[in-house]
C-alpha cells in the first residue's frame, strides 16, 4: 500500500521522478527538488529523506545534500540537526510580510516601465503568460493549476524584469519562490484562477491606457486579493500552511 500523507495531494511516492542526465547532478537534483516544493508535491512540515531521494533519482547523496542546503539558503527547506530535512512552512505573519514587499516591489517596477514607455514591450512580454494562464482555466474541470501558476509567475516577473535593475530583480527572484508556495497551497480551485485571471485583464487594461495611478490601482488591488485569500486559507488551517 503506498504511504498517504493524510491529503488529496500526491506524495512523494506517487510521483515518478525524472531520468537525469550524468552531468550537473546537484543542480539537476536541485532544480527537482525545488520544483516539487513548488507543486506541492513535497508538503510544508513534510520529512525529506535523502536516501529515499538518492535512490529514485539514481544519484549518490551527495548531490541531493547538496542541493537541501541550496534550498536552505533559500528558506525553502529548514535543516534540523539530529531531525532531519523538513519542507519549509509559512505562517500568517510570514504571508503577508512577503506581499507587503512583493506591492512594493511591483508598484515601483510598474511606474518605471510606464515613465520610460516601455508599455508596448512589456505588454508583448506578457502574452504567453496569459495565454497560457487562459487556458488553464479552460481546461475542463481545471486540474492544471500548476500551469496557471507558471503564468501568473512569468507575467509579474516580466514587470519587474523590465524596470532594468538587476539588483531589484534578484531580490524579487529570492521572494517569488516563497510567494508561489503560499500561492500554491490556495489557487487550486477554477473560482480563484477566473478572478485572478480577470485581475491581470484589467492590470493589462491600465496599462494600455498608460494610466499610472489604474495601473497602480489594479496592480495593488490584485496583490491585495491574492494576499486575503492566503490569509483567509491560512486562519482556516490555524495560522500556518501545512
Amino acid at each position: 500500500m503506498t504511504p498517504s500523507n493524510g491529503t488529496d495531494e500526491p506524495s512523494i511516492l506517487e510521483t515518478p521522478y525524472p531520468p537525469l542526465e550524468r552531468t550537473d547532478l546537484s543542480e539537476q537534483t536541485y532544480e527537482v527538488l525545488r520544483d516539487r516544493i513548488l507543486r506541492r508535491h513535497l508538503r510544508p512540515k513534510e520529512r525529506i529523506n535523502v536516501d529515499e531521494i538518492a535512490q529514485r533519482l539514481g544519484v549518490s547523496r551527495t548531490p541531493v545534500t547538496d542541493a537541501l542546503k541550496r534550498l536552505a539558503v533559500e528558506g525553502l527547506v529548514e535543516i534540523q540537526p539530529r531531525r532531519g530535512t523538513f519542507v519549509s512552512s509559512l505562517t500568517a505573519k510570514e504571508v503577508a510580510d512577503l506581499f507587503d514587499v512583493r506591492a512594493v516591489i511591483e508598484l515601483y517596477a510598474a511606474k518605471r516601465i510606464l515613465c520610460e514607455g516601455k508599455t508596448e514591450e512589456y505588454l508583448r512580454s506578457i502574452e504567453r503568460p496569459m495565454e497560457r494562464m487562459r487556458r488553464a482555466t479552460t481546461s475542463g474541470d481545471y486540474r492544471d493549476y500548476p500551469a496557471f501558476m507558471d503564468g501568473d509567475r512569468d507575467f509579474h516577473v516580466a514587470l519587474v524584469e523590465m524596470a532594468g535593475n538587476s539588483r531589484l530583480c534578484s531580490v524579487y527572484s529570492r521572494l517569488n519562490v516563497h510567494i508561489q508556495v503560499s500561492r500554491a497551497h490556495y489557487l487550486n480551485t477554477v473560482q480563484d484562477a477566473v478572478q485572478a485571471l480577470h485581475e491581470h485583464d484589467l492590470i493589462i487594461q491600465a496599462f494600455r491606457a498608460e494610466d499610472q495611478q489604474a495601473v497602480e490601482r489594479s496592480l495593488e488591488t490584485h496583490i491585495q486579493n491574492v494576499k486575503n485569500r492566503i490569509l483567509e486559507l491560512l486562519e482556516a488551517r490555524g495560522g500556518e500552511l501545512s
